[in-house]
This record gives C-alpha cells, sequence and structure tokens, in this order.
C-alpha cells in the first residue's frame, strides 16, 4: 500500500472513531453539485458506471464492513432499492483495502443482497468529497448531488422515503 493510501486509510479509521455517536442531527444536508463522472467494479467485477443513473435517483452510501455504523444501514438501504426498484439506484460503495477480498464474503455471510461496488483506493470517494464514513450521497434524475447524509441513517424510514419519493416525482 502506497504512502499516500496508508495515510488516508488512518485518517478514514481515525474520522470514524473520533467521530463516534456525534452524526449531523438532520437526515441529510442539501447540497447541489455535479456528480462527478465515474466507474467502479461491483462484486461480479463488471464495471458499473455513472452513466448508468442516468434518469434515476441514486442513493450512494459509502462505508466499509469494518465500520459498525456503515453495515447498520445495509437492510435498510436494501428495503429502500426494493420499494423504488424501478426509479432508484442504491449501492454500497465499499471503500474496504481489500476490495472483494474482504467485501464479497461479508455480504454472502450476512445475507446481504444490495449492489455493490468497490472503491479500495477511494478515488471515487475523495471525488465525492467523502472524508468520513459513513456517508450517503444522493443524486437527483440530472445527476446532480442533491443531499448528503453524515452518519448512520434508517433508508426504509418515513422521512428517508418522503425524501426519495419527492426527487422521483422531479
Amino acid at each position: 500500500m502506497g504512502r499516500r493510501a496508508a495515510l488516508a486509510a488512518c485518517l478514514l479509521v481515525l474520522s470514524v472513531s473520533l467521530r463516534g455517536g456525534q452524526d449531523s442531527s438532520v437526515f441529510v444536508i442539501p447540497e447541489r453539485i455535479p456528480e462527478p463522472a465515474f466507474t467502479l467494479p461491483d462484486l461480479n467485477g463488471r464495471p458499473v458506471s455513472s452513466k448508468h443513473l442516468a434518469g434515476k435517483v441514486a442513493v450512494l452510501s459509502f462505508g466499509a464492513t469494518w465500520c459498525a455504523g456503515c453495515v447498520s444501514e445495509l437492510r435498510s438501504l436494501a428495503n429502500l432499492q426494493a420499494r423504488f426498484a424501478n426509479d432508484v439506484a442504491v449501492y454500497f460503495v465499499a471503500l474496504d483495502g481489500r476490495g472483494e477480498k474482504d467485501v464479497k464474503p461479508f455480504m454472502e455471510k450476512n445475507g446481504f443482497r444490495l449492489p455493490t461496488l468497490l472503491d479500495p483506493r477511494m478515488a471515487v470517494a475523495r471525488e465525492h468529497g467523502i472524508r468520513s464514513i459513513p456517508v450517503t450521497v444522493i443524486v437527483d434524475r440530472q445527476g446532480v448531488m442533491v443531499a448528503r447524509a453524515i452518519g448512520p441513517r434508517a433508508w426504509d424510514s418515513k422521512e428517508a422515503l418522503d425524501l426519495v419519493q419527492t426527487l422521483i416525482k422531479h
């Protein structure tokens, strides 16, 4: 692992441990930033591009399998995907350093069926302004990042469903 990658991983772990339960009190923080173009492999090695998200609302949850707060969101994210299967693309973007070697067995062992992308070098995470985990970015149908949730959330809650429903209508 290069020096920069090792430093980034250490800072990420430190930011998760220092933040503890001090997540944002609001469900999402509004923003309006064009989403950076990206391509990442899924758990089967197939490339998934931000172009595949065009015309859909996208929910990208950046996290890692070793992060308890990240893992706590996975079932609710899968429920969100199931609820809006035709209009919303939900992905867990795994930042685990060993990529598929860690993520695929973890997801299978725990029965998580959420579409997962691998970003072990955190390149896409950095482009999306991810500085701690979990952070979930919501992208509208036009490819604009419109909201960011810092810390774990219940993505199948009324608040989340109302937010996504509003974005689907626009």
